[in-house]
């Protein structure tokens, strides 16, 4: 998982993410009246081979492949009768990587593959694609003694199985094909395969003298799909993206260095709508005492949002206004404290959102450190999806106002044997209460006043 050779990020999406190996089983199963069932928490990894390393002329290459396990739920009725059902197939797994650079590094050129073979025979298992493939290619090229550079990608997927597996990843909340109004998307439920594209194209000044500045592209078409062996939150999506940064990382005054980021973005999905713009500020500063200091502010204009109704209409949702930022003392202590907060707040009144985590770090010796961190998470939003329901000859979208108290705890331990093995425990038990009120239904999704959308 820690090899850089590995990595393939993308518009925050990746062609790898290791914890798909081993993954918990992907089919639910609720026992009977009076029953009882005992579900495995994990895949069992049958092989695993881990291949990497770098030649001579600076050829990097990586190779994974691993087959885990199918599994079963173990099933007892309200008489005793004990049976069992399948809830993962077997499924091999494979992953190529390959960098090589020229030109005493200045460009760095690469290509990955992965591909995910579920061998199903059980029609209960049928909702899960059968095979996915990704694959990817990238260069990063600098120049002027590396002082510009440019940096681009692009992948593809694809993925095929049954009608039901095909059809349950076009209604997936990654793409939302079947809401209306979205004909360039051509939902078709007799459909068994699915595949997309994607790409990255940025430009930019990243290093020497005190500015950097960049901007660029980067698109996830709708039939895009990395969560077999990756990951990915969503697709339909095209971004723009260009910032500039004032850089200074030698002390003045009592800082040792600081920076400030200016980020102005826009997005629209592949219909053409566009789906806002906002900008991001954030500021860093290092303290001569080796504390540290971070602030944020984000603003997202109003909107056009195509997933607020889990596939029903568009619709126009409210600009928001977000400041988050962080404080920690010196990391070199055996004691360190830190904070982090978060404050969001949306127009029209519709949602509000804070966030306040109190951390402390001990290292009694050096091979042991423990961390003790708190949050208090306060949520409020108008805009919270509550359910689609059948209303004579229509549907309705209903919408409803949560309010939401979170409470959290987080102990981490972490003690070094040797630099090869090292032993860690994590919990992290929370509490958390919400009531919903202020139901309304979606009447005019993209209607210019926000009391005018909904009744």
């Amino acid at each position: 998982e820690g090899l850089n050779i590995f990595d393939f990020d993308f518009d925050n999406q990746s062609l790898f993410y290791s914890r798909r190996i081993g993954h918990a089983p992907s089919r639910s199963i609720i026992p009977s009246e009076g029953g009882f069932i005992k579900i495995p928490d994990k895949t069992t990894i049958l092989d695993a081979v881990k291949f990497s390393g770098t030649t001579s002329d600076g050829l990097a290459v990586g190779f994974i492949q691993s087959l885990t396990s199918n599994e079963f739920a173990g099933l007892s009725d309200n008489e005793g009768i004990r049976s069992k059902e399948e809830i993962e197939p077997l499924t091999n797994y494979t992953i190529g990587r390959i960098q090589k650079g020229y030109n005493e590094g200045t460009t760095t050129f690469g290509g990955m593959i992965t591909s995910t073979n579920r061998f199903i025979n059980n029609r209960n298992l049928e909702f899960l694609p059968a095979n996915a493939y990704t694959g990817g290619v990238d260069l990063l090229h600098r120049w002027n003694n590396k002082k510009y550079f440019v940096d681009a990608n692009l992948i593809g997927s694809y993925v095929d199985g049954s009608r039901e597996a095909i059809t349950a990843l076009q209604r997936s909340s990654a793409r939302y094909y079947q809401r209306p109004g979205a004909d360039y998307l051509r939902y078709d439920t007799t459909r068994t395969s699915l595949s997309g594209s994607g790409g990255k194209l940025r430009v930019g000044k990243g290093a020497h003298g005190l500015w950097k500045y960049s901007t660029g592209v980067t698109w996830l078409s709708p039939g895009l799909e990395l969560n077999d062996a990756g990951y990915m939150q969503s697709a339909d999506e095209i971004n723009q993206e260009t910032e500039i940064t004032y850089f200074v990382n030698q002390s003045a005054g009592i800082f040792r260095g600081y920076n400030v980021t200016l980020e102005q973005f826009n997005s629209w999905n592949f219909k053409g709508t566009f789906t806002g713009s906002g900008f991001h500020l954030s500021a860093n500063a290092g303290f001569t005492n080796q504390w540290d200091l971070g602030a944020n502010l984000i603003y997202h204009s109003k909107a056009t949002d195509t997933r607020i109704l889990r596939g029903g209409y568009d619709m126009t949702v409210p600009s928001t206004m977000l400041f988050f930022g962080n404080l920690r003392s010196n990391p070199s202590k055996k004691l360190i404290a830190g904070i982090n907060y978060r404050h969001e707040k949306s127009g029209d009144n519709s949602g509000s959102n804070y966030e306040i985590e109190p951390q402390i770090t001990i290292r009694p010796i050096q091979t042991l450190r423990i961390r003790l961190s708190g949050t208090y998470d306060e949520n409020k939003d108008r805009l919270q999806y509550v359910a689609t329901k059948d209303y004579m000859s229509e549907k309705r979208y209903i919408l409803g106002k949560i309010s939401q108290k979170t409470l959290g705890l987080t102990f981490r331990a972490d003690l070094n044997l040797t630099p090869e093995f090292s032993i860690q425990y994590y919990g992290s038990p929370f509490v958390s209460r919400g009531s919903f009120e202020e139901f309304k239904h979606i009447t005019n999704p993209e209607a210019g006043k926000y009391e005018d959308r909904f009744a």
